[in-house]
């Protein structure tokens, strides 16, 4: 069984999509991740180029809405955003979670912006790697517990 995770953002654009190929890239074999936001926008193309620096290949991917896919059932709805936190729809069965991370992009020039989503990337990174350790760990000791009472 795969956990079915849901990261939303404001507008599937920067952080959302970086989460959901991250996670699908780390470990497909226990995850299934999708993106989405509150509203429609588009990758943003300094999220392509940081994301290409790493190996995952970002351009042409479709956003898309929390419409789109209100008919899905998730594990895990991960809020990136706070108003992906504020105007989160309830998915009935999901674990509601919420990440915060540094990073403004207030008025930069393009250098000083692909470090912040250098860094913002490596931070959805490190707190993916966590993420996945823990639920993988978490299901393996369940399921050891379930088969010892059963014995």
């Amino acid at each position: 069984m795969k956990f079915r995770v849901l990261f939303l953002c404001a507008n599937n654009g920067v952080q959302s999509p970086i989460a959901e190929a991250l996670l699908n890239g780390l470990d497909s074999k226990h995850f299934v991740a999708i993106s989405a936001g509150i509203d429609c926008g588009q990758v943003h193309p300094l999220i392509v180029e940081v994301m290409k620096e790493i190996g995952i290949d970002l351009e042409g991917k479709v956003t898309k809405t929390t419409q789109d896919i209100m008919d899905r059932r998730f594990d895990f709805v991960i809020t990136l955003s706070e108003r992906a936190r504020l105007e989160c729809p309830t998915f009935q069965e999901a674990e509601l979670v919420h990440w915060q991370f540094e990073g403004q992009l207030a008025v930069m020039d393009d250098a000083q912006q692909k470090r912040v989503f250098q860094s913002l990337r490596d931070q959805i990174a490190q707190r993916v790697r966590l993420f996945a350790l823990v639920q993988v760990r978490f299901a393996a000791v369940e399921k050891h517990a379930h088969q010892k009472k059963a014995s």
